[in-house]
């Protein structure tokens, strides 16, 4: 499912204009990315929490060649989908 796709459900479910829920989708995208950047845990009830977490530096490998290649420490994106979430997948 592409963006344009969730707009046109936005769309059906909440009566917004296009125009209105492509900037609604817009802001939201910014405002997790802003609080992401600045170290905040995004959390969105029924969805999950999105957070940063700081990686180790390790060891990698170049496939082609097999050099071992140091990776520099570094930050990642977790998501961790709340309860409810779970139990609709699963079903």
């Amino acid at each position: 499912m592409k963006k344009v796709d969730v707009i046109k459900q936005i769309v059906q479910y909440s009566g917004l204009t296009q125009g209105q829920a492509y900037i609604a989708i817009k802001a939201l995208v910014k405002v997790i990315q802003d609080n992401l950047v600045q170290g905040e845990t995004v959390s969105l009830s029924g969805l999950g929490s999105f957070k940063t977490k700081n990686r180790k530096p390790r060891q990698g490998r170049n496939p082609k060649t097999g050099v071992v290649v140091p990776i520099p420490a570094g930050k990642k994106i977790s998501f961790k989908p709340t309860t409810t979430l779970r139990r609709l997948i699963q079903k």
